[in-house]
């Protein structure tokens, strides 16, 4: 339980004789008080500075000051304090008046007594002034802090009669209106903002309103007094009291956030486009690799293969007619038949995929580098990480290693290269793939829809990966490759 203030009590009074006998009357009250006596007015002004007193007795008559004058200085520096004059000379007539003027009240030494009571009385007045004014600060502050945060998220307040007149309405509905706040407001103006095609939607919920007592968040669209269309959320519910029926609510300015949802389904909607498109274009990439490997086996079969054949034929033909010949013819036809095998078997090697999980990734890729070196006449340099790359799955392993293929088809038939690098590393869980050449170069820009790049590109998106190409016109290539790394337990 809390304890009981000692009272910080200013004595003005310069009588030795008068001091002590009102010093006795506040002892006998029982009063808990610390005294703080002076006699002068300079004493009185730092006395009112340093102290900072609860109530102040006054002498009414003092040499060269008194109580009128040290009322007035108590005003200026601590207005809220009560003061009481304590004196024996004021007429009744006088105390009135200053009593009028602000003095909290009066007593007269002849009658001691009642200086208790005014005392308390006096405390308790100010102590409710005090209260009151926190109470009515602490309200002004809410009422600040209430128009702040409504202003901040855009949402005024509203309370409406049964029959359509404003109650009360927060600044901030106004300021959502464009509308000036001395201009008044009521269901019918507010109605004249909402746009036509959406009033019947805030009609219908508040006849559900009256009807059922239940409300609903309605939307529906404005036009500001400053022409601006806006759009509205608004909830509401039904108010009854001893006075009647009056609904309550808020209307939100949610433009932003409706402009926000529509900006983002229209990029949901452009990412599925560009999604499906793309999807079109691997399609495409993939059928026309299809196409492209099918001709060139097409004319594999035709201009190397097919003659081949067609050569061994004549010379079998040949041999049933000429009998001193049939030896010979026998052994060109065996390495015609020889030569058309190795055809077929390295048509077949560049068709079917390398057995990944017998030789790897690395291992497959160097017989691809030898196979090429025996037909082409530039330098390939090949630097990898074996070991990292093993563990990864066959499937990505495949896409790679058709990646550095593809690659290489490209280089042959376009590049005129002297050199190859080739990078393979795997680093933080992530793949790359680094192949460059010193050949003739091209503008990415113009070659980026052949079926080549094409192919590589759809394969690397299979595993979300990306694909840079560097190159310019008598630069060379590079083509980078970054994909995750897909480990085989995973898959």
């Amino acid at each position: 339980m809390a304890t009981a203030k000692t009272i910080k009590l200013l004595i003005l009074e310069h009588d030795e004789d008068d001091l002590e006998l009102l010093m006795y009357e506040l002892k006998k009250g029982a009063l808990d008080f610390e005294p703080r006596i002076v006699g002068t007015k300079n004493g009185f002004i730092e006395a009112l500075k340093d102290l900072t007193p609860d109530i102040i007795l006054s002498d009414y008559s003092l040499p060269g000051f008194d109580g009128i004058s040290a009322f007035q200085l108590k005003q200026q520096i601590c207005p809220d304090v009560p003061f009481i004059i304590v004196s024996g000379t004021i007429g009744e007539e006088n105390a009135v008046e200053l009593i009028k003027n602000g003095v909290t009240d009066y007593s007269i030494k002849d009658k001691l007594f009642t200086v208790i009571p005014k005392i308390k009385r006096a405390l308790k007045e100010a102590n409710e002034r005090r209260e009151k004014m926190e109470t009515e600060q602490n309200l002004r502050n809410s009422q600040r802090q209430l128009a702040e945060a409504q202003r901040i998220s855009k949402i005024g307040s509203w309370e409406l009669s049964e029959n359509g007149e404003m109650i009360s309405c927060s600044d901030e509905l106004y300021r959502i209106l464009d509308r000036d706040i001395d201009s008044g407001l009521s269901f019918e103006i507010f109605m004249q903002f909402v746009h036509p095609d959406d009033r019947p939607v805030i009609l219908e919920a508040r006849e559900k309103a009256v009807a059922t007592d239940t409300t609903e968040v309605v939307q529906f669209r404005i036009t500001s007094q400053a022409g601006i269309e806006k759009c509205i959320e608004a909830r509401g519910s039904q108010r009854k009291d001893a006075t009647g029926i009056s609904f309550i609510g808020t209307c939100q300015d949610i433009t932003e956030k409706v402009k926000a949802e529509q900006q983002l389904a229209n990029y949901s909607a452009q990412i599925a486009r560009e999604r499906l498109e793309s999807q079109r274009k691997l399609v495409r990439a993939s059928i026309e690799g299809q196409e492209r490997e099918r001709a060139e086996i097409g004319r594999e079969l035709h201009d190397n293969i097919n003659q081949i054949l067609a050569v061994t034929k004549a010379y079998v033909e040949a041999s049933l007619h000429e009998k001193d010949l049939q030896e010979e013819l026998a052994e060109r036809s065996i390495k015609n038949l020889q030569l058309a095998i190795n055809e077929i078997r390295k048509i077949s090697k560049s068709l079917v995929p390398p057995v990944m999980d017998k030789n790897g990734l690395v291992d497959s890729v160097q017989d691809l580098i030898e196979n090429i070196r025996v037909v082409n006449p530039f330098a390939i340099k090949f630097l990898y990480e074996k070991e990292q790359l093993r563990n990864i799955t066959s499937q990505q392993q495949l896409a790679l290693y058709r990646i550095v293929q593809e690659q290489f088809n490209n280089i042959i038939k376009h590049a005129q290269a002297h050199h190859v690098n080739i990078e393979l590393f795997e680093k933080n869980n992530f793949i790359d793939l680094r192949i460059q050449d010193d050949g003739k170069g091209f503008d990415p820009k113009e070659r980026r829809r052949g079926v080549g790049l094409s192919n590589i590109l759809s394969r690397i998106e299979l595993f979300d990966g990306k694909l840079e190409v560097i190159s310019s016109k008598g630069k060379g290539c590079t083509l980078k490759v970054h994909v995750p790394k897909m480990s085989k337990e995973v898959a």
